[in-house]
């Protein structure tokens, strides 16, 4: 009896720690750059909310091995709870936006195929700057350092 119990809940274990994952041990931080991407389609779903959108550039003469402009990626974004709270809803982004995003690659795509990490991101049409550890929206201008000078405050 006491060892179907064990394995029931080493079995009921293993499954809710495949479920939810470490970001760091997904992404690589390692490996972050910035990309200018155009929204194709926003998710607001649950446990992580998910923009797919294609690469419009990668700049400053950044490579990541894998991840070039016009191809389409899942961005995924910190867990739904914490975006509504700072206001996103189903509207935050729109097909055709543009933004600023400080991505991390995921280390291999056993996880989910072409994904990547969504540290940090410019929202110009919303006018918003995004930093995922410190949860927390800050308002942009035209004006305003871009966001690579902010990737010190990405943890």
């Amino acid at each position: 009896m006491y060892r179907f119990i064990t394995i029931t809940i080493v079995l009921a274990w293993s499954v809710t720690a495949r479920g939810h994952h470490s970001v760091a041990g997904v992404y690589d931080a390692q490996k972050r750059f910035i990309a200018v991407v155009e929204v194709q389609n926003y998710e607001l779903i649950f446990p992580h909310p998910l923009i797919v959108a294609r690469i419009i550039d990668i700049p400053d003469g950044q490579t990541v091995k894998g991840v070039e402009a016009g191809q389409t990626w899942t961005l995924e974004m910190d867990n739904t709870r914490e975006l509504t709270a700072l206001g996103f809803d189903s509207e935050t982004f729109v097909p055709g936006d543009k933004i600023v995003v400080a991505l991390d690659p995921a280390r291999d795509t056993s996880y989910r195929e072409n994904s990547l990490y969504l540290q940090a991101l410019d929202h110009q049409r919303e006018e918003f700057r995004y930093i995922h550890n410190l949860r927390e929206l800050f308002p942009i201008g035209p004006s305003d350092d871009d966001l690579s000078t902010q990737l010190y405050r990405v943890k």
